[in-house]
């Protein structure tokens, strides 16, 4: 069995035997309705869930207004109805959401008061989930981290700009408005406005677009820019939004910001009188709707009811007026209303009764007609806001998610929901943790905790992704309460931002250090002991007398020198090191060009690579150099070079083999270190560095005496067997 919550409705100001009336009336099958008899000023605190109240309209109330006003105020989501045995007064009509006169001769009147309750009530509470969504978004909006700003597209005047906006360029806020950048002087190049504004004529809107921007303090930082071309109150507007990169032109890091606001639509409703005779000709035409329809009574009265109802669309309102003459009173849908002759049009509800005289006899219908447009506008204003909320979110480089306590999906945007795969509207409803990998919301539950305890609450987390490019993510982000407009705590908002790039550009920054270090070292320190050797031996070679041993130091010296120009050409390759983007690279095609510049005299050269494509820095074909030309100057009588491949698992092992002398078991492991073997000890030391680009790894296997065996481990992922397709 369903569970329905009761509808709770007070009634105020009725004496006893008119509250039994109305007890017995509004009695229903359909809902369950809790009913509190006459509740006094001093004990509404007890009913703050109160859905409807009934005023009713006694000679003993003697400020019948004021005391509306108060419950209003009171209650603000509740809906007011005024329901007596009296006739109605116009004073209250303004202050309430329908009125309803109890006629006991009718059959029906019990089933309309129910009706209009049902109907009040639902109204009441749809503005009031209007306003909740509207409290979401504009929670959104505030507390977004992304400057943004509206500008008018023709003049470049900016309409609108967020906190983060001048923070970000050091502004007031009153001092941006009604001015252009140009005015401001914010664009380094003035004419970087003009590339975006004219890149929303073409097929996609700019996007990304980096630009560099002046600060009021004069100093500059950089942006990623995206403008689109909104709609805002039937105005088209410029949304731009930055992203500050500033930090991570210097050492790639980014920065967001803070945003937007949203207006709250309010609306009134006034009344309008028309009776109807029982042929249902018109007999009352009051002024209200002689304004709402730009008709003059004397047009009107004596004429049928049919002469105007097809200018009303929405509902079968001859039908409704039938009813009324039978004795049903009945609540109208929507009703679209046009006249051509004096361009009135706009949206009506109707309220047909009927017209009784003293004697109950019905001699017409009583039509209360309430001017709607004012609501139906509030609700399309609500749904464009909406759409522009939704396209501002959307827009943002950051994923944003709202739930609420219990951690129910209130609102995702497409950043976050695109990285599971779906749409926004797939997400929302859905609880938080089904979207929260592994015990990571478990992890969570104590910042979200302390957000829904009014906090901030940053955050900064890795995250393992087996299925993606990088698998490990790096994630920063925030955890911030909703509001609602009494200050309650309603639920969290989270916008995270996937700082990955960043953490890769600062792992780069750190390998560029460590090589211009090591860069230094070489330079400073093994270049100038080798020019000292130089200058040694020419300096012995000056002074020696004997021409044959001053031929010796002449040798050396001349040794030394190509020593320091293999120094300095280690510099300049190890300075590539890196820089370049890794490529696939046909296996034997490197091997054969790498040897070419070798002079390999009668060694026999065996190449069974098969098509081995390897993903590597550019500068692999200085890695088989330096392995074969180790080969050729430390191996001794060497006759046969192989190299060859084989798979072991998911990874393939490179082997390059020789017949030479063969490595020591104690150097197998040393040769790979700076400064260690019998030249410049850098050979080999870059070989390893060259692969480690791409995680491949690099060992010497070889027996001392059978020769050297060398072993390029390349893992999965980074080999095929055939040419990758490209792109």
């Amino acid at each position: 069995m369903t569970h329905r919550v009761p509808i709770h409705i007070l009634l105020h100001g009725y004496p006893d035997d008119i509250s039994r009336l109305i007890l017995e009336g509004i009695q229903s099958d359909q809902i369950l309705i809790d009913v509190i008899v006459r509740p006094d000023r001093s004990s509404w605190e007890k009913f703050p869930d109160a859905a409807c109240i009934l005023v009713g309209n006694e000679p003993d109330e003697t400020d019948l207004s004021s005391t509306i006003q108060e419950i209003r105020t009171y209650w603000q989501t509740a809906a007011v109805l005024s329901c007596s045995t009296e006739p109605y007064r116009h004073d209250l009509l303004p202050l309430v959401d329908g009125w309803f006169r109890i006629d006991t001769i009718s059959s029906s009147w019990r089933e309309n008061l129910t009706a209009l309750i049902m109907t009040s009530v639902q109204n009441r509470r749809q503005i009031h989930h209007h306003q909740i969504q509207d409290q979401i978004y504009q929670k959104i909006f505030s507390e977004n981290t992304i400057p943004m700003s509206l500008t008018d597209p023709d003049t470049g005047e900016f309409i609108e700009v967020n906190q983060a906006f001048v923070q970000a360029l050091g502004y007031q806020r009153e001092e941006v408005i009604g001015k252009t950048s140009l005015d401001l002087n914010i664009f380094k190049d003035p004419e970087d406005r003009r590339k975006i504004v004219s890149g929303l004529h073409e097929q996609a809107s700019p996007r990304e677009k980096e630009i560099v921007i002046r600060r009021k303090d004069g100093s500059y930082i950089t942006g990623y820019f995206s403008v689109c071309s909104l709609n805002r109150s039937g105005k088209p507007v410029l949304l731009t939004t930055m992203h500050d990169i500033t930090y991570l032109k210097e050492v790639e890091a980014s920065l967001s910001a803070r945003n937007q606001c949203i207006q709250e639509i309010l609306s009134s409703v006034s009344e309008g009188i028309v009776v109807y005779d029982t042929k249902l000709r018109y007999r009352v035409w009051n002024r209200f709707m002689e304004h709402l329809t730009g008709i003059p009574e004397e047009e009107v009265l004596g004429k049928p009811a049919l002469n105007f109802l097809p200018l009303l669309k929405g509902d079968d309102l001859h039908g409704l007026l039938e009813k009324a003459l039978k004795g049903c009173e009945s609540l109208s849908q929507d009703v679209w209303y046009q006249i051509p002759t004096t361009g009135k049009s706009g949206w009506v509800s109707i309220i047909y009764t009927p017209f009784r005289d003293s004697s109950g006899e019905i001699i017409g219908v009583i039509a209360s007609v309430r001017d709607i447009s004012e609501r139906k506008t509030a609700e399309d204003e609500i749904r464009s806001h909406k759409g522009l909320l939704r396209s501002i979110i959307d827009t943002v480089p950051v994923s944003i998610i709202c739930f609420d306590e219990e951690g129910r999906i209130l609102l995702a945007n497409t950043s976050f929901s695109s990285s599971f795969g779906l749409k926004p509207e797939a997400i929302e409803g859905h609880s938080y943790e089904d979207f929260c990998q592994d015990t990571r919301f478990e992890r969570h539950m104590p910042l979200i905790t302390r957000a829904l305890r009014g906090r901030e609450v940053p955050f900064n987390e890795e995250i393992e992704l087996p299925d993606e490019s990088p698998k490990k993510r790096f994630l920063r982000g925030r955890y911030s309460p909703l509001k609602g407009t009494n200050g309650s705590i309603n639920g969290v908002v989270a916008v995270i931002i996937d700082i990955t790039d960043l953490k890769s550009a600062q792992a780069s920054v750190e390998l560029v250090n460590a090589k211009l270090h090591l860069l230094s070292s070489i330079t400073r320190h093994d270049i100038l002991n080798s020019l000292t050797g130089v200058l040694g031996y020419l300096t012995y070679a000056e002074e020696e007398e004997n021409a044959q041993q001053r031929a010796q130091y002449i040798k050396k010296a001349h040794q030394v020198a190509l020593l320091i120009q293999e120094q300095i050409e280690f510099t300049r390759d190890y300075q590539d090191l890196g820089v370049k983007e890794p490529l696939w690279q046909n296996a034997g095609r490197v091997f054969l060009t790498a040897i070419s510049g070798l002079k390999m005299g009668d060694i026999q050269v065996d190449i069974q690579l098969n098509d081995l494509f390897v993903y590597a820095d550019p500068l692999l074909e200085r890695v088989i150099f330096n392995i074969v030309d180790n080969a050729l100057r430390y191996g001794g009588t060497i006759t046969r070079i192989t190299s060859y491949w084989f798979q072991t698992g998911a990874d393939v092992t490179w082997v390059i083999r020789d017949d030479g002398v063969g490595i020591s078991a104690t150097m197998k492991e040393r040769i790979f270190r700076k400064g260690v073997g019998k030249n410049t000890g850098l050979g080999l030391f870059l070989t390893r560095e060259i692969l480690d680009i791409t995680g491949l790894a690099i060992t010497e296997t070889g027996t001392e005496g059978e020769g050297a065996v060398f072993e390029i481990r390349i893992p999965d992922g980074a080999w095929k067997q055939k040419e990758p397709e490209i792109g």
